[in-house]
């Protein structure tokens, strides 16, 4: 038989074991439940920095996305020193952007190196101001270094982003008019405007805001009628054919075109011919080589007379070609903002037949790759009276007139750049041979845009 006290020792013991046992367990919970609450707290805060900072590069891809769509649509005038080019981003900007919604009522800023959009603080993506960004543009040559700084959050986490944005020409849809005037059309008497082998190029278009931009008032135009003012009317005479038929309220209801957009007329700039014109023009010449007529000249060609490669016509002068004239080029005029129609004046009343450029002698050198354009004087009155051939390019001009029995088939398009009328009359035949083309002859821009350069993202400080 064991003694009791031997049981009482032996429970003492297991009481003991028992406690630290327990102490033990609460110890490990403890230190688990302690580390289970920092991981998932410090998980958390990972989380939420991340989610922050994804915001705010998203922020920051929509201030580049705000700023190419801005830049893509500007309409900066070709031939701007790149200073000059940086002052008018900065107008159109401001013009654009300044006191918008966007803004929330602020301005685009300027310090004489920087753009920045906006000129303080951020552009707002959500009512709360969670997301926003901020522009910085600077210029490099002619180029546009762009920084665009995202944030979001209280604690204002923020992603940078740098593109780079390069020149850009802007294309038009003037050429795909046969005629195409800032003024009135008006057609008269027995005159025709037709398209060579595609009708729908003896089409006309006016951007005046008159009430009544055209008076077709001849025999035929074969295209449509487009109007840029959408309450203006198109006056048509008694039996005239448009768009295929002489049905007037069918002509009205399908081949008059009111309220289109507003295309972008061309930028002339005649300096590259300029170039060419070396030789001075005297009195009693009749074959013209790159010649240049100085101002005041007032010549009459009424014999035969040969233009090769540039004829360039400074201003003012009146030029007459009232005999042959066979021109193996183009004619160009200096450049000038002023159109003044009484002094400045090209009169083609003889016959003319046309040859591009690229029919010189080789010894013409590069004036032989200057094809496109027959006339190109935007400040100018151009008046055609005597009979063409075919004419291989465009005759841009600031304001045209044909009339008589003059007739002639043109490669190109008549673009006239005045608010002055274009007169089609008498039993003058117009045949377009226009394939609207995006091909623009040298010295014919009509502005620049900015794209990004391929290549150019980088993610930088948000600093």
């Amino acid at each position: 038989m064991i003694p009791w006290t031997f049981y009482r020792t032996d429970v003492s013991r297991r009481r003991g074991v028992v406690s630290l046992l327990a102490m033990l367990y609460l110890v490990i919970f403890s230190a688990l439940a302690l580390g289970f609450y920092a991981a998932t707290t410090t998980a958390a805060q990972v989380a939420w920095n991340e989610k922050t900072g994804i915001s705010a590069r998203l922020a920051a891809e929509a201030g580049v996305a705000f700023t190419r769509y801005h830049l893509a649509s500007l309409d900066i005038p070709a031939g701007l020193r790149p200073d000059q080019q940086f002052e008018e981003v900065l107008m159109q900007l401001q013009t654009r952007l300044d006191g918008t919604a966007n803004l929330a009522g602020s301005r685009v800023g300027y310090d004489a190196y920087n753009i920045t959009i906006p000129e303080t603080g951020y552009i707002k993506l959500d009512p709360y101001g969670e997301q926003k960004f901020r522009v910085v543009m600077s210029r490099v040559g002619d180029l546009l270094v762009t920084k665009v700084i995202g944030r979001s959050g209280s604690a204002s986490i923020g992603r940078g982003i740098e593109i780079t944005f390069q020149k850009a020409e802007n294309a038009s849809n003037i050429f795909n008019f046969g005629v195409a005037s800032k003024g009135r059309v008006l057609t008269s008497g027995q005159s025709t405007v037709t398209g060579l082998n595609d009708p729908s190029k003896g089409s006309i278009l006016s951007t005046s805001m008159d009430a009544t931009p055209v008076q077709a008032g001849g025999k035929l135009i074969s295209g449509d009628i487009s109007l840029v003012n959408p309450t203006g009317k198109v006056q048509l005479s008694s039996g005239i054919s448009v768009g295929g038929t002489s049905n007037q309220s069918l002509i009205q209801k399908e081949h008059v075109h009111k309220g289109v957009p507003d295309p972008r007329f061309p930028d002339v700039d005649t300096s590259v011919y300029s170039a060419f014109a070396t030789n001075t023009y005297t009195p009693g010449m009749t074959i013209l080589d790159n010649v240049r007529i100085p101002a005041g000249t007032n010549p009459t060609f009424n014999g035969n007379s040969l233009i090769r490669g540039v004829l360039y016509i400074e201003t003012p002068n009146r030029v007459s070609f009232g005999g042959n004239t066979t021109v193996q080029g183009m004619i160009v005029v200096q450049n000038d903002t002023a159109l003044n129609t009484s002094t400045n004046v090209i009169d083609f009343s003889g016959s003319v037949v046309h040859q591009q450029a690229s029919t010189l002698p080789e010894s013409f050198g590069d004036v032989r790759k200057l094809d496109g354009v027959f006339v190109l004087a935007n400040n100018f009155l151009v008046k055609m009276w005597g009979n063409f051939g075919l004419v291989h390019g465009h005759i841009i001009a600031g304001q045209f007139q044909m009339g008589g029995s003059a007739e002639g088939t043109i490669e190109g398009s008549i673009i006239t750049t005045a608010d002055l009328p274009t007169t089609i009359d008498g039993s003058a035949d117009v045949i377009i041979a226009s394939t609207g083309t995006t091909r623009y002859p040298a010295g014919v821009t009509f502005g620049v845009h900015y794209t990004s350069i391929p290549g150019s993202y980088l993610e930088v400080p948000a600093d």
